[in-house]
């Protein structure tokens, strides 16, 4: 069983009586890899505890209200076009698109959503919401659906119907992740891996309230990739994406490129190899070796694929000065959002303290900072108003 918000459970038992069908994803935070999904690179990521709570029954159309905006979206599951459009109801209608496209057998739908996953933070809520929809249909209809393609349905709706150059790591960790541990995806593959995080020390998030439109920029990024990738292929490289370049080739494929176009591919093949290096210093407990990854990570992000704000330098550079911080870097797209810093668990409550106080004094703006709790991924099951 699951706790459901008081602002979903009352209204669900006023909308769909006593009986229902309840869903929940987790936002996520990505730990490193930041931009390498959609290359094929590897990432590490985790679940964390803000969610999308969905709760729902049959009907004969398909009728869903969002608690949090107050606002109803009705449609028929099977004349369902891509919008390329990013309001919440594209992406629950992307993935009734995406289920009828791989011919799964849904129907009609009452339903309620909420959730509590900071919106342009970085941390996922449009996956959070995808997922969680994705698991109330299949769960109400009976659709048998292994827990890998439940995540590409959800990936496929933001990807396709909505037309955002998104990768797969934010679905897959939202309906993978499991408890008190990081998922290492292997993009390209598919393949995924659980990494446990080691108890002396504790990951914080810090979420600037700095909201960003992420959709005009990652697809901008992906396009510089493909121009890159299209030209190592027209020059003879035998590669399907930027992550299967070989170390021993890097710096041949970066001399074959110019100007930003370089800079990018250069972020994606080191930082796929900061993230291999980092799995590798949690797997032995070395949590300052993975904090320094991390920094190079940030430095990475902001000076050759672009992608930090003025307020997000500022965060990792207040937490990197505080005397237990050992790693600092933004989180998600960028351009605003969340950092996660890496803290000595002894430390953890002063730092959060620290960096809520000094960001205050230097922006005369508020923060909202809490330890990672990672509760694993999404959960779906049917309910009585007496359970």
């Amino acid at each position: 069983m699951i706790e459901v918000p008081d602002e979903l459970s009352v209204r669900a038992l006023d909308v769909l009586g006593d009986e229902f069908v309840i869903s929940r994803a987790p936002g996520r935070v990505e730990v490193l890899g930041n931009h390498t999904d959609y290359n094929g690179g590897i990432v590490l990521a985790a679940t964390i505890d803000r969610f999308v709570w969905s709760a729902g029954i049959t009907d004969k159309e398909v009728s869903i209200e969002s608690v949090n905006f107050g606002e109803t979206t009705q449609f028929s599951p099977y004349s369902l076009q891509p919008s390329y459009g990013n309001h919440w109801d594209d992406y629950v209608k992307g993935v009734y698109w995406a289920l009828e496209r791989r011919k799964h057998q849904t129907g009609g739908l009452r339903a309620l959503v909420y959730g509590n996953v900071p919106i342009g933070s970085g941390l996922s809520s449009s996956a959070a919401l995808e997922v969680s929809i994705a698991n109330l249909i299949v769960t109400i209809h009976d659709i048998r659906m292994h827990p890998k393609a439940l995540a590409m349905i959800a990936f496929e709706a933001e990807r396709l119907y909505c037309n955002i150059s998104c990768g797969i790591m934010d679905q897959f960790t939202s309906q993978l992740g499991k408890p008190n541990s990081l998922i290492a995806i292997q993009c390209a593959s598919l393949q995924t891996k659980n990494i446990p995080v080691p108890t002396e020390g504790q990951f914080v998030i810090v979420d600037s309230t700095v909201s960003r439109e992420a959709k005009d920029i990652l697809n901008k990024r992906r396009e510089e990739c493909q121009s890159a990738l299209h030209t190592l292929q027209s020059d003879g490289w035998d590669i399907s994406n930027l992550s299967a370049i070989r170390s021993e080739d890097i710096q041949r494929a970066l001399n074959a490129l110019d100007g930003n176009i370089r800079h990018r591919v250069q972020h994606v093949l080191e930082e796929n190899a900061r993230v291999h290096q980092g799995i590798n210093a949690l797997e032995r407990g070395d949590l300052v070796g993975f904090g320094n990854i991390m920094k190079k990570s940030h430095a990475s992000s902001k000076e050759l694929y672009e992608v930090s704000h003025p307020m997000l330098d500022l965060l990792v550079d207040l937490s990197v000065k505080f005397d237990g911080v050992l790693g600092s870097r933004l989180t998600g797209a960028g351009l605003g959002g969340a950092i996660i810093s890496l803290v000595k668990r002894n430390k953890m409550e002063a730092y959060v303290e620290f960096i809520k106080d000094l960001y205050e004094r230097e922006t005369g703006m508020n923060v909202r900072a809490y330890p990672l709790t990672i509760p694993g991924g999404a959960i779906g099951y049917r309910v009585s108003a007496g359970d």
